[in-house]
């Protein structure tokens, strides 16, 4: 499992599955959200300028080199698309 920490004691976990990847927004090691993509999937949304990725209460809006990540409509957080892709790459 892979971690990056986000602002006020949040964390984003990717988490490796059979056939995919489990995306986990926690706090204090509680689960508050989480999203199961494919790994294929994952990695074109990386590479595009300008994307919203997601329905529902998680959410990834990237523009350029940054990925915002949105808890129920609000920004929790934000990551470099290059980090994200970094994780990625440690989970094939």
């Amino acid at each position: 499992m892979e971690i990056i920490n986000l602002e006020n004691d949040l964390k984003l976990s990717f988490e490796k599955l059979p056939h995919a990847i489990r995306l986990i927004v926690s706090k204090d090691k509680e689960e508050l959200v989480c999203r199961k993509e494919k790994l294929r999937n994952l990695f074109a949304f990386t590479k595009l300028i300008k994307a919203h990725f997601f329905k529902g209460r998680l959410q990834l809006c990237k523009s350029d080199d940054n990925i915002a990540i949105l808890f129920k409509n609000e920004n929790i957080g934000a990551i470099s698309a290059e980090s994200f892709k970094q994780v990625l790459n440690n989970l094939k």
